[in-house]
């Protein structure tokens, strides 16, 4: 996949911003607060429909505007063109979501067809924060190398709302409590199932992928591992009436718990995904030299994994790379991704690109300032 121009009008810190893009490396310098991040977060908009930071749609508005465009021509590797917009009104807190011209219903209908891959100080929680990052990591990695998961994602998710609004009004009622959930309890454990699979499945292949890129990245004898922790016990060699059967008795077992807590305490919302780095997990043991490089092997090795599903190379984001990584560790990390697909660079250093890019052929260097881009 390809980005070839991006367009950008009252983004963030940019008023009216258009981007020709390189197919290559395009690398956006300029000193912090003026717009570098911006431009990524919009590709990333157009790629899986939100900002990679928490922010409400409202909060990307330019300050004292009405509302935000983001446009973006890009090509697949078949040479597919398609022409994406996304446009947010401020009065109506709505945003309306248009691939070739076409209007879609939901904003979920971006999220695959341009798979993106997103390194940022931010997602340094991965490596060093709390489960849920690292769901939300496996989440947004399946759901654009598999259509199905995010569709069984969405509706979990919808069954757990409900579930959660029933064990939090009825708490303590017991048989009352059990009654309602009944008709809640097929659904959810079809989908617990299903999306435990996926993950388990996910992990052991996205697992060969980080020991070669860490040993690429990483000198010595560290062995990195993924481990996934979960409630239901799936195994691969069992059937799905006996994985469900499974999961039936784990899930028997929670009730009087949710009772009391009035909330579901069992399924894949509440699973783990364990790093380590020769048995020893990284968020508790690791240096942040050894986080860093951790998290850059594990990116790498979600851009080699979505190009193995999607048929379809991601597009990479790196954000401060230079900022956050020693020389050394960037030069690595530099020379793993250069060739992998069009990537997309901040730096404040402007002497960057003579710096890592000398070499590299078609690379495109843009200056930010006060949310305006110039190419150099």
């Amino acid at each position: 996949m390809k980005l070839e121009k991006l367009n950008l009008l009252s983004f963030r810190n940019h008023g009216s911003s258009d981007i020709i893009c390189s197919p290559t490396v395009n690398l956006f310098v300029g000193k912090n607060g003026q717009g570098k991040t911006n431009i990524l977060e919009a590709i990333a908009y157009l790629s899986i429909g939100k900002s990679f930071f928490s922010s409400p749609d409202n909060n990307l508005v330019r300050r004292g505007d009405a509302g935000f465009v983001i446009h973006g021509l890009f090509k697949s590797d078949r040479g597919v063109g398609y022409s994406v917009g996304i446009q947010y009104t401020e009065d109506s807190r709505k945003k309306e979501v248009r691939i070739n011209k076409k209007e879609e219903e939901r904003i979920s209908a971006l999220v695959g067809k341009f798979p993106v891959v997103i390194l940022c100080p931010e997602q340094h929680s991965i490596t060093n924060g709390g489960p849920v990052e690292r769901r939300r990591f496996m989440d947004l990695v399946l759901s654009q190398s598999h259509s199905s998961y995010f569709e069984m994602l969405t509706e979990y998710r919808r069954i757990l709302r409900q579930r959660n609004t029933i064990l939090n009004e009825s708490r303590g009622r017991g048989q009352r409590v059990r009654d309602l959930l009944a008709p809640w309890d097929e659904p959810f454990l079809d989908y617990a199932v299903g999306i435990t699979s996926f993950r388990k499945n996910f992990i052991s292949e996205l697992d060969v992928y980080l020991r070669d890129n860490y040993s690429k990245i990483v000198e010595g004898n560290e062995i990195p591992a993924l481990k996934y922790d979960a409630a239901i016990p799936v195994d691969g060699e069992l059937g799905k009436d006996q994985q469900r059967e499974r999961a039936y008795e784990v899930f028997r077992n929670s009730f009087e718990n949710e009772v009391r807590y009035g909330t579901t305490v069992f399924g894949p919302h509440r699973d783990e995904l364990v790093l380590l780095i020769n048995d020893m997990e990284v968020r508790k043991y690791a240096s942040q030299g050894q986080q860093k490089s951790f998290l850059v092997a594990l990116k790498i090795s979600e851009s080699q994994y979505l190009l193995s599903k999607r048929n379809e190379q991601p597009l990479i984001l790196l954000d401060d790379l230079f900022g956050e990584l020693d020389r050394e560790r960037s030069r690595q990390v530099l020379d793993l991704t250069t060739g992998m697909g069009q990537t997309f660079v901040t730096s404040a250093d402007e002497a960057i690109g003579e710096t890592h890019y000398t070499s590299l052929n078609g690379h495109i260097q843009f200056i930010v300032s006060e949310g305006s881009v110039a190419h150099v």
